[in-house]
């Protein structure tokens, strides 16, 4: 199948596009023919960067994000037939097959159906960011309507997707974007946008909230940002880690705050009632800027600018 891959660490031109060996389902999975979506954790793993958390075999399809259509359904699975079309989260701690490729083969468990009203493009885009995003606001965090939230970099992809979210939790939500992004987050739920380029956002947002926030999307990597999302939080909030360990600091003891690194789980049951709420429009998409598949290394190297809106998907092939 023609794919894109790397055997090696490094830059995003290491990444080649050839022929690899179709993947074959095994027991409890589907083979899946797919689309892909870019997300920032494929061109950190292409980087090199998180090695201790994975094992690994060369050479490596990167991507976890897909949609599709199911062409084979390996033993020991039901429910799920020839046809199906389906998105899904083809995460592993095990990097060698993923998502930038014709065929995927894909637990069983960590896809759902594709909506009628949700094109492969769309529903490429939606798994990791989607799933993501539940589990810090609903499961971890446990935002209630009335309460307030900050979602960091609001305009981003997670951010789209989380801003939707928490309004669609019933939050009052507090994002950090540039100035030129206010109409985009605000069209997605966002009641306070802070442009972080001209004002401090932990001024800006104790000036509103003096006891802090009940919880906070931490997605910036930058010891200021990091250590600002526990300065920001009430006692007894919470502040969700996308790319970090919590700070080493005082306040989460003393104002009994819960703070955790998030890694985001494959789950095909909670996908499937995410991907409802987009389908019945009560959750927005982001916006989507589609590449060819050839374009891989380009569209690494616009993630890694931080310039990006929304999210980019890579198109492979038509379904």
């Amino acid at each position: 199948m023609k794919a894109i891959f790397y055997t090696e660490f490094g830059p995003a031109d290491i990444l080649q596009l050839g022929q690899r060996p179709k993947p074959v389902p095994k027991a409890g999975q589907v083979l899946v023919r797919v689309a892909a979506a870019v997300n920032p954790i494929d061109r950190r793993l292409r980087a090199g960067e998180l090695q201790n958390y994975f094992t690994r075999q060369w050479p490596i399809i990167p991507g976890w994000d897909f949609s599709g259509r199911i062409e084979e359904v390996g033993a020991d699975v039901s429910g799920w037939q020839v046809g199906d079309d389906v998105v899904g989260l083809a995460f592993s701690w095990f990097l060698s097959g993923g998502t930038y490729g014709e065929y995927v083969a894909v637990d069983a468990t960590a896809i759902a159906l594709k909506p009628q009203n949700i094109s492969f493009v769309e529903g490429a885009v939606l798994p990791l960011v989607s799933l993501t995003a539940w589990q810090a606001l609903v499961e971890y965090c446990a935002v209630k309507p009335g309460q307030s939230v900050l979602i960091q970099a609001g305009a981003g992809g997670l951010g789209s997707v989380a801003v939707s979210l928490a309004k669609y939790l019933g939050a009052q939500v507090y994002t950090t974007t540039r100035a030129k992004n206010f109409d985009y987050v605000t069209a997605r739920g966002a009641d306070y946008p802070i442009d972080y380029t001209a004002q401090d956002p932990v001024t800006v947002i104790l000036q509103q909230q003096p006891d802090g926030l009940d919880a906070v999307l931490a997605s910036l990597e930058s010891d200021n940002e990091v250590r600002a999302a526990i300065q920001l939080v009430k006692s007894g909030g919470a502040v969700a880690y996308m790319n970090n360990d919590p700070p080493d600091m005082p306040e989460i003891a003393a104002k009994n705050i819960r703070a955790e690194f998030l890694h985001n789980r494959p789950d095909g049951a909670c996908l499937g009632k995410i991907m409802t709420l987009y389908a019945q429009g009560k959750l927005m998409l982001p916006e989507i800027e589609v590449m060819p598949l050839e374009a891989a290394a380009r569209a690494h190297k616009r993630s890694e600018s931080w310039g990006t809106r929304g999210k980019i998907a890579l198109h492979i092939q038509d379904i």
